[in-house]
């Protein structure tokens, strides 16, 4: 008699960062929380939905303005899939008290600061998130990627830090956080996330993995050896 094994079916991921924001724009939102899409950022968002690649079965969004904004003509085309909520919001790791109602050419000196000062387990003040903690989320929602399944494809929208935390995460698994923090912006920068990029992910019995990762620029943390 021949044993039979079940392949399962990948669970696809879409990663998806949202459209231009005011302060994409060189704009001054309110807060980093209230960052309203441009009316450019809108209509990448309806072109985006409307040559959406897979059939949705759930949409996971994060609490800021502009990633919900972001999804809306998505959801619009598919009113019956499920919505949640998840921690997935953009890192934040200036004192929003100090800077809310400033420039990016303003907040520069700080944000330089912030990364030279290359300590994972700094906060800024209140309402500012520490590298630590932002990573912290970041593997946290790996657990729980890990745990999904589905016949379709599931949408997440969120932003291009956080998008980065996750590549960083999967292509260095054992990093730790100071490797991670010395080496973040550099990562960033030469594997740039524009707007409504897409980075996807699949779930095969409950190992996630990314899917293309070949298009990364190929990138050496110290200490360790280049996945991409």
């Amino acid at each position: 008699m021949t044993e039979t094994t079940d392949v399962q079916q990948p669970t696809r991921i879409l990663l998806i960062r949202h459209g231009q924001s005011v302060a994409n724009a060189g704009g001054i939102p309110p807060d980093h929380i209230i960052n309203p899409l441009t009316e450019l950022g809108h209509a990448q968002a309806k072109a985006f939905a409307d040559t959406f690649p897979c059939t949705p079965t759930l949409f996971l969004l994060s609490p800021y303005l502009r990633a919900q904004q972001t999804s809306v003509p998505l959801r619009q085309r598919y009113p019956e899939v499920p919505i949640e909520e998840w921690p997935i919001q953009e890192f934040h790791y200036l004192n929003p008290a100090r800077h809310n109602g400033t420039s990016e050419e303003q907040q520069m000196p700080h944000i330089l600061e912030f990364w030279e000062r290359d300590d994972p387990s700094y906060s800024d003040g209140p309402g500012a998130e520490s590298f630590s903690d932002f990573i912290g989320r970041a593997r946290d929602t790996l657990k729980r990627l890990a745990q999904l399944k589905s016949e379709g494809c599931i949408a997440v929208f969120t932003h291009g830090l956080f998008m980065q935390a996750i590549r960083l995460l999967l292509l260095f698994p054992n990093a730790t956080d100071r490797q991670l923090m010395s080496n973040f912006r550099r990562f960033h920068f030469v594997n740039f996330i524009e707007n409504l990029e897409v980075v996807e992910l699949e779930v095969i019995n409950g190992q996630l993995r990314m899917v293309g990762q070949q298009h990364l620029t190929a990138f050496t943390l110290q200490g360790e050896t280049s996945h991409a």
